[in-house]
């Protein structure tokens, strides 16, 4: 799985991380992974905690192996496989955020 701009920093010039702090204990045995390429070429292992279909969108929720932090991004597939797509919109961002600490917020 290849993306180009892997930047997580937003777009619209307020320079904020888009990812959530997740700071409890899990087991992530259960959870797939997958392998992200950055622009650096670098590649990182993340496990696949959850998808979210919102607005005829859909989402994905993934945390990179011994990091704490998750990264949302929307997602679509396609016939080469898929793709990973920074969330742009601040408001969007929100409610993706909302939609996974609806989820995993207790965890």
């Amino acid at each position: 799985m290849k993306k180009d701009n892997k930047e997580i920093m937003c777009q619209c010039g307020c320079n904020h991380e888009h990812t959530h702090d997740h700071e409890h204990d899990h087991e992530y045995e259960d959870f797939p992974r997958i392998h992200l390429i950055l622009e650096d070429d670098k590649e990182v292992e993340c496990l696949v905690l959850t998808t979210i279909e919102l607005r005829d969108k859909e989402f994905v929720a993934l945390l990179p192996v011994g990091e704490e932090r998750v990264l949302l991004y929307e997602f679509k597939e396609t016939e080469e496989g898929i793709n990973l797509i920074n969330i742009e919109s601040d408001e969007e961002f929100e409610l993706v955020s909302k939609a996974f600490l609806e989820e995993f917020g207790d965890e």
